[in-house]
């Protein structure tokens, strides 16, 4: 007669079972692990939510300052924003030398007067007629301190402290000083800009904000 008893039949039976458990609860813990490994170095740069439905409408007069290498260049400017659309004059001292920058994120026109100098690609045209370049299709968010949606941050953040907000995103170092009645709003709609500072390789640029008018809209 044999000695394999009923009790031994039903551990035979339940260990491939528990092997199967144990093998699927592995192969969880594993995918969870590689989640997280995964969630943690991606935090390495992350992308801003959308800010749509923050756009402002705005005229904004100052002066900017650019340094280089080469010197400072020192320039008053009227900046009025619609939507993507950007219309900047920007003119040395007594008015001399002003000339007139249209277009959005993609194209750019310069004009001197009615003649149109210069149009293409905004930052070769920009380097073109001026030496240097800067991000028009950024600064009408970063003035507000936000980053532009759906670029990535490489550093920093868009939390508001004192007043300022710094972060780095598409190569430039941002550094905006805005002014708001409650400075736990995050919304754009409700700041006024005061100066933004942009560094990226050997180019830095101040733009001072001496009027500020939001549209209606």
């Amino acid at each position: 007669m044999s000695d394999f008893s009923a009790g031994d039949y039903s551990r035979t039976r339940l260990l491939p079972l528990t092997a199967i458990v144990v093998a699927k609860c592995v192969a969880l813990l594993m995918k969870r692990g590689l989640l997280i490994f995964s969630v943690v170095f991606s935090g390495c740069a992350s992308v801003p939510v959308s800010t749509e439905g923050q756009q402002v409408d705005f005229t904004v007069q100052g002066k900017l300052l650019v340094f280089r290498e080469q010197g400072k260049t020192a320039l008053r400017f009227s900046w009025r924003q619609t939507k993507d659309a950007y219309q900047i004059d920007v003119w040395g001292s007594l008015g001399q030398g002003r000339i007139q920058l249209r277009g959005d994120a993609t194209d750019m026109r310069v004009l001197r007067g009615r003649e149109v100098i210069a149009a293409g690609e905004p930052r070769q045209v920009m380097r073109s007629q001026l030496g240097w370049d800067l991000p028009v299709a950024a600064i009408p968010n970063w003035l507000f301190g936000r980053p532009l949606p759906q670029h990535p941050i490489t550093r920093g953040s868009d939390a508001l402290v004192d007043g300022q907000t710094q972060f780095v995103q598409l190569g430039w170092s941002v550094l905006a000083q805005v002014r708001s009645d409650d400075m736990a709003v995050a919304e754009a709609t409700s700041r006024t800009p005061e100066q933004l500072n942009l560094r990226r390789g050997d180019i830095q640029a101040t733009l001072l904000v001496s009027k500020f008018t939001r549209k209606s809209q």
